[in-house]
């Protein structure tokens, strides 16, 4: 099926999932590993055997301007929707929390606004990183999920799998384990920092490699520095509108 790459990347998103999904059915499950993580790990052996094909042959027309404008896009979309679909909803509800229950109004609705925009600019970061020219997202391609994966980029022709978070110290203890584990079933798996705060990592792990920042960015051919620009802008904008819609 995959000899034909050609025909396969024309195939809508569902079509291809199912495709997948009825090849990875003949994969057979190593013991060592975890019962839980069995259809990721026969998605992921599939995906393999096409993967860096794929990326190549149906990314190779874009330019660096091309990519760039896709990633302004994103923050613009997503700057919007905050703005005008989730900030007014946010500011409607009444917070339950420390601040709330001292009178410190501004601290209170601060608070529940800027919790809702780290959870939902976590998602972000994955919209951006799939713009590249050597990434891909399993979710957006094929309609399927490979648990504690957020995006597939390729480096010397070698698929990596990388979970990507927002900080350093994004994880519990608990989190940790679980990313270790689900990270550990793929041969080239990388633990990911979108950005560098200069605060200490909470995720680590003798398995698995992380890498934060500049280090990552510059790996699927993005411009980190361009990249601040754009979430400095964002996040500035939506601070600018909270205040506005507050008052």
């Amino acid at each position: 099926m995959f000899k034909d790459i050609n025909k396969f990347i024309q195939k809508n998103t569902k079509q291809k999932g199912k495709i997948i999904k009825r090849i990875s059915r003949e994969i057979i499950i190593p013991k060592n590993i975890d019962l839980n993580l069995a259809d990721s790990y026969r998605i992921k052996e599939t995906i393999n055997k096409f993967v860096s094909k794929y990326i190549k042959q149906k990314k190779s027309s874009q330019t660096p301007n091309q990519i760039y404008d896709d990633i302004k896009n994103q923050f613009e979309s997503f700057e919007k929707n905050y703005i005008e679909e989730v900030l007014p909803e946010k500011l409607k509800e009444i917070p339950t929390n420390l601040y709330k229950m001292s009178n410190a109004t501004i601290f209170s609705t601060s608070n529940l606004v800027t919790r809702s925009l780290s959870t939902k600019m976590g998602h972000l970061w994955e919209r951006v990183a799939n713009c590249s020219n050597v990434t891909l997202s399993t979710e957006a391609e094929f309609d399927l999920k490979i648990k504690g994966v957020d995006i597939i980029f390729i480096k010397n022709d070698k698929p990596f799998y990388a979970q990507l978070k927002t900080l350093e110290g994004t994880l519990t203890g608990s989190q940790q384990k679980r990313s270790e584990q689900e990270l550990s079933i793929h041969n080239n798996a990388i633990f990911i920092a979108a950005f560098d705060t200069g605060t200490g990592w909470t995720f680590n792990s003798k398995k698995i490699q992380r890498i934060k920042g500049k280090e990552f960015w510059s790996q699927i051919n993005i411009d980190y520095n361009f990249l601040l620009e754009c979430v400095k802008k964002m996040i500035k904008n939506i601070e600018n509108s909270f205040v506005e819609l507050r008052d």
